[in-house]
């Protein structure tokens, strides 16, 4: 679909500038002093004062605020009025600096009048008509006295009078070629903007839809992992062997489950842009000593060694956060796929404004034709079977995303038989001044954006719990009944409600609150959390959410949270906490 005129913008509106003005004059200057050497001064000099003044008057005008806030419609009338009365005045060089005769004059006027013809022709690109007709005034009028005054034996005027016009109708037919391409430049803009448009929609769309489904699909799981305790207990009590099996194969499909929901809802988080890094200084060292000391067991068990060379005094550019996890994924499968007896090598090396941190091993190595695929989602290249024992590929599709968060990258290099090095790059950052130490509390890792996994299977020996009688604000049945259970197990006496009203008129029971974030007609939680606690209670915030505002928000109002689904030891830890 062609574009209506009023979409594209006049040709004229940005062509009046100071620089134009007096350039354009300047010219016209030098060639009325040019043809003052043939003529009488003052004919040329004529001629220049006629046009040079409606040039300025035209300036003048068009240029006003007055007229710049007219419609486009007047402003074009206007233009074309002044276009042709200049022209007009441009083409009356066919009587003002005509020399007959003068072959030499003439070659110049004519030169002049096409470079006037060619100036036209590229300002008023995007409008054929005004176009046509500027050159029609101003070159026709020479021409065809060129034509008639060689007419009588000089071949030379005629072919110059014809060249005149053959350049005039080849201009005509360029303005237009032109004027279509700047049509269509204008179309395809237009429906860049739409789709720019639509892909923003969409993108806020997704946004919305994947809190929704984030929060959906951590209720059941969420269920499950409290069912699972109550579970265990029986079993255990009666030694039930086959119920024993049973739950150990309920508890890793939970287990798989849920780290598949984590890395599914993450991954389309950061590809909607609801994940932001929030980047600082970072020293490196110290992070990498803490990863080593988190992995040394498995690292022990699988009979790997690691060793770290990273100096201190180095930092990067990063978010904590973002930078562990990419850095446990690397670590994870350096020791996954290094044989027994092998050594796990991370080094920091620099880079041109960037540390390089590389993670080596000595395991079986990638070939390069697959080097590109292992950063896909889904892709395994040591694990054809789908063995989920051995991961889900999608950790190496995470890290690399996180990595890009922060400006960085993963970089591959490998051979078959040779091992593999990871290498993480990451802007440097001048280590920030220091500060006096102030006491901030540690993020609880089961709050974290894809830290669902639970620390530890269904705990089956309970302390005893201070508190003994908790409100419990959850409007999904299933759930509320699988906590409800947990908690009377556990010696607690537990009074149910679904509404944030309900929770306010029965404020006063119990010492505790356990409180969804969402709950029904709009309520909010966190809000329902704050009157909780100014009217005596202790408050445990659990939701199904995992953007980084309701965790700041829980931060700032000193609330515990815990993201969905909380296993019965972690649940069981908080409420200790309190």
């Amino acid at each position: 679909m062609t574009p209506g005129r009023d979409e594209r913008p006049d040709p004229e509106d940005s062509a009046h500038t100071v620089a134009s003005l007096w350039a354009l004059r300047a010219c016209e200057l030098l060639c009325a002093c040019m043809f003052a050497t043939a003529l009488p001064w003052q004919q040329p000099f004529a001629w220049f004062a006629v046009i040079a003044g409606m040039g300025v008057l035209r300036w003048w005008h068009v240029n006003r605020p007055g007229f710049r806030a007219r419609p486009k419609q007047h402003r074009r009338r206007v233009y074309r009025i002044y276009m042709w009365v200049l022209m007009s005045f441009v083409g009356s060089a066919c009587w003002f600096l005509y020399v007959p005769g003068n072959v030499p004059i003439l070659a110049v006027l004519v030169s002049y009048l096409l470079g006037n013809a060619t100036l036209i022709a590229v300002r008023l690109t995007g409008d054929v008509v005004r176009t046509t007709i500027a050159l029609c005034l101003a070159v026709l009028p020479t021409s065809v006295r060129l034509i008639v005054d060689g007419i009588g034996g000089d071949a030379l005027l005629v072919m110059m009078g014809i060249g005149g016009i053959l350049m005039t109708v080849t201009m005509v037919f360029l303005s237009r070629a032109q004027e279509i391409g700047v049509m269509r430049q204008v179309e395809q803009r237009r429906r860049a903007e739409a789709a720019a448009d639509a892909i923003a929609a969409l993108g806020l769309a997704k946004s919305r839809f994947f809190a929704a489904v984030s929060h959906d699909l951590r209720q059941p799981v969420h269920a499950i992992g409290l069912y699972l305790a109550p579970l265990a207990h029986l079993a255990q009590a009666t030694q039930d062997r086959a119920a024993l099996r049973a739950l150990d194969g309920i508890t890793q499909s939970w287990r798989a489950l849920d780290d598949l929901l984590s890395q599914v809802l993450d991954l389309t988080r950061m590809d909607s842009g609801v994940v932001q890094a929030e980047l600082q200084p970072t020293e490196l060292a110290p992070l990498v000593a803490g990863l080593v000391r988190q992995h040394s067991a498995v690292a022990e068990a699988a009979g790997v060694r690691i060793v770290a060379l990273v100096p201190s005094g180095a930092h990067a550019m990063a978010d904590g956060l973002m930078l562990i996890r990419v850095l446990s994924n690397l670590l994870d499968n350096a020791i996954k796929f290094s044989p027994p007896g092998g050594t796990v090598l991370v080094a920091l090396r620099p880079g041109a404004g960037r540390w390089r941190l590389q993670v080596r091993d000595a395991g079986p190595g990638i070939a390069l034709d697959a080097q590109a695929r292992i950063f896909e989602e889904f892709v395994q290249i040591h694990n054809e079977a789908r063995d989920r024992r051995h991961g889900l590929g999608l950790g190496l599709a995470i890290a690399r995303r996180l990595a890009l968060l922060m400006n960085g990258d993963i970089a591959v290099r490998s051979a078959p038989g040779r091992g593999c090095c990871m290498t993480l790059t990451l802007p440097r950052a001048r280590a920030p001044a220091p500060t006096a130490p102030a006491h901030s509390a540690q993020a609880d890792p089961a709050s974290a954006p894809g830290a669902l996994m639970p620390a530890s299977g269904p705990a089956l020996p309970l302390p005893a719990l201070a508190v003994r009688d908790v409100l419990l604000v959850e409007d999904d049945s299933l759930v509320a009944g699988a906590t409800r259970d947990l908690l009377v197990q556990w010696g607690l006496r537990v009074r149910h409600v679904e509404t944030s009203a309900d929770a306010i008129a029965q404020a006063a029971f119990g010492q505790v609150a356990i409180c969804d974030v969402r709950l029904p007609h709009a309520a909010s939680g966190l809000e329902l959390a704050i009157a909780l606690r100014e009217a005596g209670k202790k408050v445990l915030l659990i939701s199904g959410e995992t953007h980084a505002s309701l965790r700041e928000a829980a931060q700032r109002h000193r609330l515990s949270l815990l993201i969905k689904p909380v296993s019965s030891a972690q649940l069981l830890s908080a409420l200790q906490q309190l």
